[in-house]
């Protein structure tokens, strides 16, 4: 008897953390660590996400408003 069994990635984190693909490795394993923004008194509110490949252990820092990711020195 044949069995179809189908790849799945485990599940990382809890809750609803965003996952992407790491421009390193390729993997999809690019997980949201934490989400900054900044505070109403300084003007325009800035977001920034930081990102951790669970994978290769990349870090990335991402700019929502200009779709822009920026590697993080270790």
């Amino acid at each position: 008897m044949d069995f179809a069994v189908r790849n799945t990635a485990p599940k990382r984190n809890s809750g609803n953390a965003e996952v992407h693909r790491c421009p390193q490795c390729r993997e999809q394993a690019l997980v949201l660590h934490r989400r900054h923004v900044s505070p109403p008194r300084l003007g325009v509110s800035l977001v920034t996400e930081y990102y951790e490949c669970d994978f290769c252990d990349a870090r990335y820092q991402f700019s929502p408003a200009d779709n822009r990711w920026k590697p993080i020195s270790q």
